[in-house]
């Protein structure tokens, strides 16, 4: 990377997505979109003047220093044009009056563990007393089941009551942001429709050609099944071959992302550079004449795009098809590109049709893979001879995912709190077979009108795929095949960006002197870990966390903690991982605490429970109990600092202050809200404290 004037897209990348950051994470320098805008085009105004009257090349940095503003500005305004606040249209601006929505179909609905999901794009307005209108703005809708919701395709116009709640924040510490998801992908509400709640109007308004993708891919999976495919081996193969994972098993999931073989299951840029070798060589014909070849690229660009748009167009199939496009215009033009600036070109182009891909972990992890193979593969496959050929050929598999882990290690910490220990295990594995399998399932696609021919192929297929996930199960099982609870902050995290970029920048550049920074880095980031794990050697206190029909206290002391909850909670290991796990993570906490059930009584870490009264480092805490009947004044109140009340219990705070003199009254997330709002209620009523734990976890912090 000596010569930047090969590489534009990343000088002209590096501001844009600066801007997209400063416009999303410093509200402080948001500017409204009239005025974003307007000095974005004041600053291309003055780079254009800046070039024509500068022409001395020792001016040049003028040009550079304000084309580098206006970009940074280009990428706050198109982040402001791309919010759905930012519409005129918008639904929340007229949601007063509005009786119904009428509603498309965005997405084809998905089952779920409990519910039907799918994405609704809201057109129309009406209301008893205003007139309609259109609006925009898109929904998550959730349907019971069964319900007839699964009869509903793309591009259904369906009729739902108004108002559409807002998606809820996080409510305990630590927890996914779930709101902040569906922010970045413009869904800004969410609705639970039961089957008497919505209309289907029997109207169709799909954009065609999406249409046509999916019930092209509705075939395509039809013709797996038909093959032979089924169960886990159909689920893997539709994941590989078409992006579809709404069939992949959860356990099998969770076996993938263990073995560091996740990455496998999405399509991305093997996927798309088998389909350009394979379809190159059947047009091998057309290489004669220069007429011949133009008709030839044109068709490699329409099957690549073709085979992007039904495997969903995710991040990473549009980087990999964008750039395999990049090449075959330079073949057209006769015109060789950079790999690197081709990598930068086609994150420009998706950062402009939408600027929240900078914060989709699929993108981010995606360009931080190619980017690590690109620079780092080859240094790392000449850091060692080997003589025999296949021993060679298992090391370059090797280097490949050495670089691409090295590469994606600060998004996997950050974002995921894990780190998989046998991904160079599997992946000398997985890449073979991967490619047997996407070779194969794509002949398969092609004959499968063909009887017997289909059916053979398919039990090829079924193979691949069975020996895929058995190796992925074997890894799976192998002791420490995934540190959890690797918690890293903002700041370490962007040092370990730092560290990489210089790491990237030594070995490209070549030059030795980035080495002290690079290291200079890892060692604040070692630094700020050790303060933090010496914090937590003193940290006490309790949290008493925020969930839907379950009830979970947590006593800390050090890094050690004991969880009083419900026996239905520590079942549910979806809603731990989601709603605990995340606390846990970022307090150095175990992830397998001390469990004690309600009907316990426990004496331990700093903790004594007796019945239904919990003692911990000075505090004390009562749980509500249903026997309590006590309806007149006893001599003695016992003095506690909280009382929790748990669910479907019977308001009657006059027993509470009878029985108890308590300091705070908290109504656990366990409590319907029909009977957590009488309590509220009543202990205002009665001039009691209270809090209620549906605006967020509870947290008590007892620490030096």
């Amino acid at each position: 990377m000596n010569d930047y004037a090969k590489y534009p897209f990343v000088r002209m990348l590096i501001p844009f997505a600066l801007g997209i950051w400063c416009c999303v994470c410093l509200p402080a320098l948001r500017l409204s979109t009239f005025a974003t805008m307007a000095v974005a085009l004041t600053l291309f105004a003055m780079a254009t003047v800046t070039a024509f009257v500068l022409k001395s090349y020792r001016f040049h940095w003028i040009f550079g220093a304000v084309m580098a503003c206006y970009l940074v500005m280009a990428g706050m305004a198109m982040t402001r044009v791309h919010e759905a606040e930012a519409q005129r249209d918008y639904f929340r601006c007229h949601e007063a009056g509005a009786s119904y929505y009428v509603a498309r179909v965005y997405d084809y609905p998905t089952e779920r563990t409990n519910s039907i999901r799918t994405v609704l794009d809201l057109e129309y307005q009406f209301g008893d007393s205003t007139p309609s209108r259109p609006v925009s703005g898109k929904v998550m809708a959730y349907f019971p089941k069964p319900d007839s919701a699964f009869a509903l395709r793309y591009g259904d116009l369906i009729a739902i009551p108004a108002p559409v709640r807002e998606v809820t924040p996080p409510r305990n510490p630590g927890e996914f942001d779930y709101r902040d998801y569906l922010y970045r992908k413009g869904i800004t509400g969410q609705t639970y429709l039961k089957d008497e709640d919505w209309i289907d109007l029997q109207v169709n308004n799909a954009n065609p050609i999406y249409a046509f993708s999916y019930r092209f891919r509705d075939v395509l999976l039809t013709s797996l099944q038909r093959s032979g495919l089924s169960d886990n081996e159909f689920g893997v193969a539709a994941a590989i071959l078409l992006g579809y994972d709404d069939k992949l098993a959860d356990e099998v999931r969770k076996n993938y992302v263990a073995a560091g073989s996740m990455h496998i299951l999405c399509v991305s840029g093997m996927h798309v550079g088998i389909i350009y070798l394979l379809a190159s060589f059947l047009l091998g014909f057309l290489n004669r004449k220069k007429w011949q070849k133009t008709v030839k690229h044109l068709l490699l660009l329409a099957l690549i795009w073709f085979y992007a748009l039904i495997a969903g167009l995710s991040p990473s199939i549009l980087r990999a098809s964008l750039m395999i496009s990049f090449v075959i215009v330079g073949e057209m033009i006769n015109r060789k590109g950079f790999i690197i600036n081709s990598l930068a070109a086609s994150a420009f182009i998706l950062l402009c049709v939408n600027p929240n891909n900078l914060f989709e972990i699929g993108f981010l992890l995606s360009y931080a893979a190619v980017l690590g193979i690109v620079v780092l593969q080859k240094p790392i496959y000449n850091m060692l001879y080997v003589k025999n050929r296949l021993l060679d050929k298992a090391w370059g598999i090797t280097a490949v995912a050495l670089a691409a882990q090295v590469s994606t290690i600060p998004f996997t910490l950050f974002y995921f709190n894990q780190f998989t220990t046998y991904f160079w295990l599997s992946n000398l594995f997985m890449t073979p077979i991967s490619f047997i399998v996407v070779i194969s399932g794509m002949v398969l696609l092609l004959v499968s009108w063909i009887p017997y021919v289909s059916t053979f192929v398919g039990y090829l297929v079924w193979g691949a795929v069975y020996v895929m996930n058995w190796v992925v199960e074997r890894v799976e099982s192998l002791p420490f095949s995934i540190i959890k609870g690797l918690y890293v902050s903002e700041f370490e995290f962007a040092m370990l960006l730092l560290a990489f970029v210089l790491l990237l920048l030594m070995v490209s550049m070549r030059k030795r002197r980035l080495f002290i920074p690079m290291l200079s880095a890892l060692l604040i980031v070692m630094v700020s870990v050790t303060i933090r794990l010496y914090r937590t050697d003193g940290q006490q206190g309790m949290t008493v966390y925020s969930l839907r029909n379950h009830t979970a206290v947590d006593f800390v002391r050090g890094r050690n903690h004991v969880l009083l909850a419900d026996s239905a909670l520590m079942a549910d290991e979806s809603t731990v991982d989601y709603s605990l796990k995340g606390a846990w993570s970022k307090r150095h906490l175990s992830s397998h605490p001390q469990v004690v059930g309600f009907e316990e009584d426990y004496e331990g870490e700093g903790v004594a429970k007796k019945q239904n009264l919990v003692a911990f480092d000075g505090g004390l805490l009562a749980l509500w109990d249903d026997g309590f009947q006590t309806k007149d004044s006893l001599s003695y109140r016992m003095p506690v600092d909280y009382l929790l009340v748990t669910g479907k219990q019977k308001p009657d705070v006059q027993s509470v202050v009878n029985g108890y003199d308590a300091k705070l009254l908290l109504i656990d997330g366990s409590v319907p809200r029909y009977l957590a709002e009488k309590w509220v209620a009543q202990a205002d009523g009665f001039g009691l404290p209270v809090y209620d734990l549906s605006e967020g976890a509870f947290e008590v912090d007892l620490g030096e």
